[in-house]
């Protein structure tokens, strides 16, 4: 009998062992196959390099000239208009005189469609050398327009200084920022359109003024006008 009891008590703590090993190996699978999960999304994303395209052209376009046809704004019945009237002695040096004008417009084109904000500067020098009366007083009769500004001797304007700081400003106020996609080749002012005239009669007093700056230039002594502009392009934050 003792030895019966000894046999179930073996037996019984056998299969304790059994049901513990049980139990641990189901904790186990559930822990395996039942447990919490946070996944991360994906993001996806590719990018290109913007465009600029930007183009700011020159072409020769003379403001001035040797030679001009026309220069009086009547004529006789008997006179032949399609002929020269003011002639530089040498050639491909640039003159005026009473009754000449000239221009140059679009001489610089700014094209493009750029996908970033672009300021587009404009630059001048200009230079008036020589235009003096006897007495020293300043005396200029060109006229000048700017993009439809016109530009000349007066109240505001009364020295060489003055005439040329006015039109070097006139050129760089065209200097403009232009939002991003803007089509520059569409835009109005976008580019210089200058002009000028040298009225041929205004009164007597003007014509011996005249008179005086033509011997001066006879004597080697000319008045000169010298213009020059660019532009530029560049992005902007």
């Amino acid at each position: 009998r003792k030895r019966l009891i000894i046999k179930k008590n073996k037996m019984m703590r056998i299969a304790s062992a059994l049901l513990v090993a049980v139990i641990l190996t189901t904790c186990a699978i559930s822990g395996t196959f039942a447990k919490y999960v946070t996944a991360a999304s994906t993001v996806n994303d590719s990018a290109r390099v913007a465009k600029w395209g930007v183009s700011v052209n020159a072409t020769a376009a003379d403001l001035f000239a040797d030679s001009y046809k026309d220069v009086k704004t009547t004529y006789t019945a008997n006179e032949t208009v399609d002929t020269i009237t003011v002639q530089a002695d040498t050639q491909s040096v640039d003159v005026f005189a009473p009754g000449t004008k000239g221009s140059q417009d679009g001489a610089i084109t700014v094209s493009g469609k750029p996908e970033v904000d672009v300021n587009v500067a404009y630059s001048a020098t200009v230079d008036f050398s020589g235009w003096t009366l006897s007495d020293t007083s300043f005396y200029c009769p060109l006229i000048f327009t700017i993009n439809g500004v016109e530009i000349k001797q007066g109240a505001s304007i009364t020295s060489a200084d003055e005439f040329a700081a006015a039109i070097k400003a006139e050129i760089e106020g065209l200097s403009k920022v232009y939002h991003t996609n803007t089509d520059l080749s569409a835009e109005a002012n976008n580019t210089v359109n200058i002009s000028w005239e040298w009225p041929f009669y205004v009164s007597d007093e003007n014509d011996v003024k005249d008179t005086y700056l033509g011997d001066q230039a006879a004597a080697g002594n000319a008045s000169t006008v010298a213009i020059s502009y660019s532009a530029s392009a560049t992005q902007i934050d």
